[in-house]
């Protein structure tokens, strides 16, 4: 086992929990969290709570408790900075939102805890999880106009569902996703009020203890106000890049429109990260005076579709990202409207608009990197203060991840990719012998040929060396690196998207060059996992050094990609999500049908 004092630091003032938050936490999962016969959570009650509780290493130790929400702090905050860092304090936060940041903590814990520890840690964030969605339900709280520790709850509860989870916790997300839309809209969340701003229903007539609406515990009622209101806004944020990166991952339909989304972007990092209300106004005076408005979310998309700067920080840029593909989700739609009703001529040619987006995601992503440039010059008008430390490391990579993925996105369909790789269940419906003749078709004939899927093929090679070679692409040697020679381990990869996306780029390469080139024909034996490795860098530098997507239709053996596919799925068969464990034996039937026999 690892040794308790671990790296992470268990006594900064957003992790300390008390002893007696403790005993009320494990009293409601002990006296609420009970098992039906078809709770699919392999470790039951009786296991997690057996043993010395009060010993160390035990998941529900005290200790283990600050360490899962260190955790939360360290590894997930940065990624969606929905709670309000500063006036944070585990003793006034409601148990059920206090149990989501530890789900999402307990599934992120580093390698350096030993595979047994980081695997219990799971079992136990699954375990809350399963009940944590029905005690959220069953909250008076939960009742619109519902205040906003129950949105924060949720939210969190869903990425860790989606996510970091199982199969059915991953489909259960999915099914309520539109659960927590219609509770935002049935509020005022999506125009920026927060539940303080609408007028209290009968159950709120008790007189408001500080710090119940679930939002700020401060003695002073302008912060408080200011940081419910922009936590509300956050909150909505969230919601919307869920559902439009989600859609654009898994296949899953797209609920929120971005015209519904009449919010200013996030605040400046330094007011959300300021520890008084004096700072916050010391903070608002400073960017007043050197001309810096707040831009809102519909400006900031139009800007970005115009190439024009636009001054917000990371998460303001995953926003403007998600508006990107939301709004190639929708006129995609619009296309398979327009074609399955026969009608492109009354209604509009199609693909027009494909151009305009795939230039707003490449200056998205150079606006970003301006930005990230010359982090403080508050004069540059895309400049934005970010804050240090792992956080860099963070933004840097997944902007990478986004920019990429929307290129990918724009022109392969992932479910035809699974399909023709002969998936046989997606969203959760079976594949019939139809489905896989129509996948077939579009992939084979109507996709692989064109410029589309060497489009797609391009930004899929390039990511995966970025990640698989990072020394060889300018980046610096990856965090997660495995002890295998290996430099990137998807089990300890601590950025939400970055494992989905590579498993999706696999699928595309081997999609582009099965499609073209067929089965491989000459013996192809890769015995020892350095021939596997040396494969795969062989593979990236050859396909995926081409300077430009036309120049991938005279390469020869386009599908000689055997080496990653191998370690792609032995890569995803050892992380703590299912879903990746069902890409891994998808994997499997592609590396079969490139060397049959």
């Amino acid at each position: 086992p690892m040794a308790v004092n671990s790296i992470l630091d268990t006594s900064l003032p957003e992790s300390v929990l008390s002893e007696e938050k403790r005993k009320d936490l494990l009293d409601l999962i002990i006296g609420r969290f009970n098992e039906t016969d078809h709770a699919p959570v392999k470790k039951q009650k009786e296991d997690i709570l057996e043993g010395n509780r009060d010993d160390d290493h035990h998941v529900l130790s005290l200790h283990m408790m600050q360490t899962y929400i260190s955790s939360y702090w360290v590894h997930f905050h940065p990624q969606l900075p929905i709670l309000h860092k500063p006036t944070f304090n585990a003793t006034s936060c409601p148990d059920l939102l206090l149990l989501s940041i530890m789900c999402l903590g307990a599934s992120c814990l580093e390698k350096s805890y030993g595979h047994d520890v980081t695997q219990a840690c799971s079992n136990l964030s699954a375990f809350l999880a399963w009940h944590l969605r029905w005690e959220i339900f069953m909250d008076a709280d939960f009742r619109p106009p519902a205040k906003l520790w129950i949105f924060q709850a949720l939210l969190l509860l869903e990425v860790f569902e989606k996510m970091y989870s199982t199969r059915p916790l991953h489909e259960r997300a999915h099914i309520h996703h539109a659960t927590t839309l219609t509770l935002m809209r049935r509020g005022s969340s999506l125009i920026g009020r927060s539940a303080m701003d609408s007028p209290p229903s009968m159950k709120d007539v008790k007189p408001v203890v500080n710090g119940a609406l679930g939002a700020a515990n401060t003695p002073d009622e302008w912060w408080n106000h200011w940081i419910t209101n922009e936590a509300t806004r956050r909150a909505a944020f969230a919601a919307f890049v869920m559902d439009s990166i989600h859609a654009t991952m898994f296949g899953h339909s797209a609920v929120m429109v971005a015209h519904e989304m009449r919010l200013p972007l996030p605040c400046d990092e330094a007011l959300w990260s300021a520890t008084s209300s004096s700072e916050v106004g010391r903070v608002e005076a400073s960017l007043h005076s050197n001309g810096v408005k707040q831009t809102t979310f519909l400006d900031g998309l139009k800007k970005t579709l115009n190439g024009q700067t636009v001054r917000t920080n990371s998460f303001g840029r995953t926003i403007l990202m998600a508006g990107l593909l939301s709004v190639s989700w929708h006129m995609n739609q619009r296309d398979l409207q327009v074609s399955s009703l026969g009608v492109s001529q009354a209604l509009g040619g199609r693909d027009k608009w494909r151009g305009s987006l795939t230039r707003a995601f490449d200056f998205w992503k150079q606006d970003f990197d301006t930005s990230l440039a010359r982090p403080n010059d508050l004069t540059a008008p895309n400049a934005y203060s970010y804050s240090n430390g792992m956080d860099d490391d963070n933004v840097y990579e997944s902007r990478t991840v986004l920019h990429h993925m929307a290129h990918m996105a724009m022109h392969v369909d992932i479910v035809d990719c699974q399909i023709y790789a002969g998936a046989t269940r997606l969203l959760g419906r079976s594949i019939t012998p139809q489905d896989y003749n129509g996948a077939q078709r579009r992939m084979k004939e109507t996709w692989a040929p064109t410029a589309r899927a060497r489009d797609a093929t391009f930004y899929a090679l390039r990511f995966l060396s970025n990640v698989m070679m990072p020394e060889e692409n300018g980046g610096a040697p990856s965090s997660t690196s495995s002890s295998n020679g290996l430099e990137y381990s998807a089990r300890d990869d601590f950025l939400l998207n970055r494992p989905w996306v590579l498993y999706f780029a696999t699928l595309i390469v081997w999609s582009y060059g099965y499609a073209l080139d067929g089965p491989i024909k000459a013996a192809y034996k890769l015995p020892s996992h350095d021939d596997k490795v040396r494969d795969m860098y062989g593979f990236l530098r050859r396909v995926g050094g081409v300077r430009a997507p036309d120049d991938l239709a005279k390469l020869p053996d386009r599908n000689a990609c055997l080496g990653l596919l191998i370690l792609m799925r032995d890569m995803f068969k050892k992380t703590r999500w299912e879903l990746l464990h069902e890409a891994s034996n998808l994997l499997t039937k592609c590396i079969e049908m490139l060397i049959p026999g």
